[in-house]
């Protein structure tokens, strides 16, 4: 009696399971028609795993380059017409590029994105943006003390690798691990970002005592408000405590996920983006181009093309690593005018 209770709860167990594996891909409920033209996740989606490999496999069925990275590529001091993709796209008439930055995402958070939630990706020309900012200090190479700020923590190595600045209880790497393996959890996550106001009805009710209840049950994705940046007369010189190549967490995550893309026959172009060293002591500045010449020779030694843009004036740069506006298109138009991008994107895939 108690084996065939056993064999029931089972095979329960193993109808339900499948379902939960099931149900996400059969009903997404994501409105792919959004993802064309210069179309960006949302900075309030910014966690929204479900949605981003929705946006990554659309874009891996069609015929625009992706352009991934952090928020440099995303376009955090800027909307989502006037990013370095958007500005790609209007100066290029053969080519489209579409924008696959996440806002807040780092190189070791990026090599989880794209192992846990890969696009697949073969054989196509991809553009990934190299943000030095995440080497500026062992704070931010995730090297330095524990840091309980760290973005998107789950995408991070829960077991396999050990992240000095990530050391999480038991019960957050669990949660991690159960979460992002089975995609229903991600899937009830991404309903909860795109078609409610994000907290529980009660939280929401208590804070929003005298709006229309009607209001939960509707969602603005498109709620970002461009931050302003810092006034060029304002901006102070920093002695910046780099994390050099051959000792940046950040940095070895990001060959890993270039490499990555290799292994499956894409030609990779990497964006150094423009760093303001404006804002850096002198020997700062020359530690800063001492990396930049390590980091190219490393990339062009695995076959990948560095494209290292002119530096823009002052005035174009919003902060330490985000350009402005009209920072972007002046990069962009840089970018069009290097003759190895330019072989990049005509050579024959």
């Amino acid at each position: 009696m108690i084996m065939k209770k056993l064999k029931y709860i089972s095979i329960a167990f193993s109808i339900l399971l499948l379902a939960a594996s099931v149900i996400p891909f059969a009903f997404p409920l994501t409105d792919t028609s959004l993802f064309t033209g210069n179309y960006r996740i949302p900075y309030s989606m910014g966690d929204d795993y479900f949605l981003y490999s929705r946006y990554s496999k659309h874009i891996e069925s069609g015929n625009t380059i992706p352009v991934i990275g952090d928020s440099v590529i995303w376009g955090h001091y800027t909307d989502s017409s006037h990013t370095l993709s958007a500005n790609l796209n209007n100066l290029s008439h053969e080519f489209k590029f579409s924008n696959m930055g996440l806002d807040g995402i780092h190189p070791a958070a990026m090599n989880g994105l794209m192992n846990l939630y890969p696009a697949g990706y073969k054989k196509r020309k991809i553009i990934v943006g190299i943000n030095l900012l995440w080497m500026s200090s062992p704070r931010h190479d995730l090297t330095g003390a524990v840091n309980s700020e760290i973005n998107h923590k789950s995408l991070l190595p829960q077991v396999s690798i050990s992240i000095p600045s990530y050391q999480p209880s038991f019960e957050e790497r669990l949660s991690s691990l159960i979460t992002r393996s089975v995609p229903v959890f991600t899937w009830i996550d991404h309903i909860r970002l795109t078609r409610f106001a994000e907290k529980s009805f009660y939280a929401w009710t208590m804070e929003n005592p005298h709006k229309n209840v009607i209001n939960y049950f509707s969602r603005d994705m498109d709620d970002f408000k461009t931050p302003p940046g810092i006034e060029p007369d304002k901006m102070q010189e920093q002695n910046i405590n780099w994390v050099t190549p051959d000792k940046s967490l950040q940095w070895k995550f990001m060959i890993e996920t270039l490499l990555y893309f290799k292994t499956r026959g894409n030609e990779i172009a990497a964006i150094i983006t423009p760093f303001n060293t404006y804002m850096m002591t002198g020997n700062s500045r020359e530690q800063y181009f001492s990396i930049l010449s390590e980091m190219k020779k490393i990339l062009r030694a695995n076959g990948i093309i560095p494209v290292i843009p002119s530096k823009p004036g002052k005035k174009y740069f919003a902060d330490s690593s985000h350009p402005t506006a009209e920072g972007y298109k002046l990069i962009a138009e840089d970018i069009m005018k290097n003759r190895e991008f330019i072989k990049f994107l005509k050579k024959p895939q």
